[in-house]
């Protein structure tokens, strides 16, 4: 654990320093904590009052964001905002005296600041120029720290030179302490860009005379984060978010805040009644564990998140998840976490964390097995099988040895977990059988399922039930798997290419631009993307399209256009983009219709002509930009 006491103690001792005359800098990348730790210590130090009576003003430590302001008289006006409070305290009269004509106040107020009985408006009295005249005095009437913290250097808007030149007046003036606080590295990177007089380091030499980089303690942090929270949920898992939180190395603070957030509000979207479950402590830790996953990850950039739990996924895909598996699947087996189906699948928590809502909490509920009073089957009971009796296990095995070599299993998953669990029993020497064998009939057997149910996707998925597969990195199971998830391919391709089919078919003279537009914002199959993500011609032939084309009605030919504007964003499209890598796969086909179109349009006339040459100019363009 790194809580940074050596920066911690310099930072003390710079505060009892007469007259540094420099800055000191913390750095470290944005969202480490560089902000949480600053506030901290300006918490302590505001805490050691300084005594005051009627003839004098303490100071307090003073923050100031300056992430996208523009001026330093704007960096004066926060500062002025921060001291409004001094001024309408019992030492209002020495600041008046200390900075009488050269302050203003932000808020318009009359106060009698000579105890006289006549009111002043403050504002007239001080001015925006001055208003560091009282945090820069040498005046003993000036009690406390005089602490300036400057935060978000790097995103300020003010140039870097103008930003140094206000901080070094400071701090070689005065008995003022000023502290930097930035991502030094996007501070250098500013600088660059600016193209500055002086180089940075010298400019940095003159101003600053210690940089400490913030080393984040984010195990101590998450804890005080979820202590802070007040939430008892959050707290009875703790130690099981900060050990995620870790494993995630986003290392960023702000995303672990939205991650309480979320899981707080996923919690409060769920029906009271489920709490009296004598499963519920369990259900809560592991939705807590999955739901800090599908935040994390999903806040961090991670687009692919939401098939870190699915069974179906092409190599591709798999390559992309797989970095995730490895970050988080040997901490949750340390846990004894089941998978995310036997509680809120982990499609619902990515939705949950896009969207900020749950949809359908009473039905997710109703189908969580977790919270479900059931009773086990016989596969699952085999999963487990060292708790049976012998005679329970020799029952149990030849029932479901029949089902499996029967093939009168309904539904993937049962195959698979069968095939993996008998090849698991062959290994302990358990049960005597062929490992081929097994391969062959558990192929045999989703092949089945897959002509029996050719559209029901429930059946053809490879969902886990909350179990790990037996054997499931061995090549006998990584065979089987990889045999369904080929048929799933073939199958998902299938229903891709016969509704592109149906919707070109279906088009007609009284198409529009809206009417495609919609029919290709459908969700594929696999949920992946739309139909307008994906290439949408190589499905047809050519040949059908062209005449398909040239026979629309002219106001349907316009539309066509528009929609071949907005896809490709050609001119005049109503937004602007790079066309997708997997579109591009359309550029040959669209070539031939071009093509096909051109010789079309020599046999017509006027109008009809006009317009079928119009596609075809379009299209030329779509494929100019591919």
């Amino acid at each position: 654990m790194n809580d940074n006491k050596e920066l911690t103690t310099y930072l003390d001792e710079y505060l009892k320093m007469d007259k540094p005359q420099f800055a000191v800098m913390i750095s470290g990348k944005w969202g480490c904590g560089k902000t949480y730790y600053i506030e901290k210590r300006i918490e302590e130090w505001a805490k050691k009052k300084e005594r005051t009576d009627s003839e004098s003003v303490a100071l307090k430590p003073i923050y100031v964001s300056v992430n996208g302001l523009n001026s330093v008289s704007t960096v004066v006006r926060k500062i002025k905002t921060a001291l409004h409070p001094i001024l309408y305290s019992k030492g209002a009269k020495v600041a008046k005296k200390i900075a009488f004509g050269v302050m203003s106040i932000a808020v318009k107020s009359n106060i009698d600041i000579d105890g006289d009985g006549t009111g002043e408006e403050l504002g007239n009295l001080l001015d925006a120029e001055g208003i560091l005249e009282i945090f820069m005095s040498d005046s003993a009437a000036v009690k406390g720290n005089k602490v300036l913290v400057l935060d978000d250097i790097e995103r300020s808007k003010i140039p870097l030179d103008e930003l140094f030149g206000f901080v070094n007046g400071i701090v070689e003036h005065s008995n003022s302490k000023v502290i930097l606080v930035c991502d030094e590295n996007k501070l250098i990177e500013v600088a660059k860009k600016e193209n500055l007089a002086v180089e940075y380091k010298d400019f940095k030499e003159k101003l600053v005379g210690q940089t400490f980089l913030l080393e984040a303690d984010y195990a101590g942090i998450t804890r005080e984060f979820i202590d802070a929270s007040g939430n008892i949920l959050l707290r009875n898992n703790r130690n099981l978010i900060t050990e995620l939180f870790i494993a995630s190395k986003c290392e960023n603070l702000r995303l672990l805040r939205h991650c309480l957030i979320d899981i707080r509000r996923f919690f409060e979207q769920l029906p009271k009644s489920i709490e009296d479950n004598p499963n519920y402590d369990s259900f809560v830790t592991n939705v807590v564990a999955y739901l800090t996953i599908a935040s994390l990850e999903d806040r961090f950039g991670n687009n692919y998140i939401e098939y870190y739990q699915s069974f179906s996924l092409s190599e591709e895909d798999k390559k992309l998840v797989h970095e995730v598996r490895v970050k988080y699947n040997g901490l949750l087996e340390s846990h004894g976490l089941y998978n995310s189906v036997y509680t809120i699948p982990f499609k619902y928590l990515v939705a949950f964390v896009r969207t900020g809502f749950l949809i359908s909490p009473d039905y997710l509920v109703s189908e969580c097995r977790m919270l479900r009073s059931r009773n086990l089957s016989n596969w699952e009971k085999l999963w487990n099988c060292s708790q049976l009796s012998n005679d329970e296990f020799i029952n149990l095995l030849e029932t479901e040895k029949r089902r499996f070599y029967n093939k009168e299993l309904g539904y993937a998953f049962e195959v698979v977990h069968l095939a993996g669990i008998l090849l698991s029993l062959e290994r302990r020497g358990l049960v005597k059988l062929s490992r081929k064998n097994v391969i062959r009939t558990a192929k045999s057997n989703i092949k089945a399922i897959s002509e029996k149910y050719p559209d029901d996707t429930v059946r053809n998925h490879l969902n886990s039930q909350g179990y790990e597969f037996h054997e499931h990195n061995t090549d006998e199971m990584r065979e089987i798997v990889s045999y369904l998830g080929e048929l799933n391919h073939k199958r998902i391709k299938k229903q891709e290419t016969d509704y592109i089919a149906t919707v070109w078919e279906s088009m007609d003279d009284n198409m529009t631009y809206g009417w495609l537009y919609d029919k290709f914002e459908q969700s594929t199959p696999t949920r992946r993307c739309a139909y307008s993500m994906e290439a949408i011609f190589v499905q047809v032939s050519p040949t059908f399209m062209a005449n398909k084309l040239a026979c629309l009605s002219n106001g349907a030919k316009m539309e066509f256009c528009h929609f071949l504007v907005e896809r490709y964003y050609l001119k005049g499209s109503s937004c602007l983009g790079e066309i997708r890598q997997e579109i591009k796969q359309d550029k040959e086909p669209l070539e031939k219709i071009a093509n096909l179109l051109k010789s079309k349009a020599k046999r017509q006339k006027l109008i009809d002509k006009e317009n079928t040459i119009r596609i075809a100019n379009r299209i030329d363009e779509a494929i100019g930009k591919m």
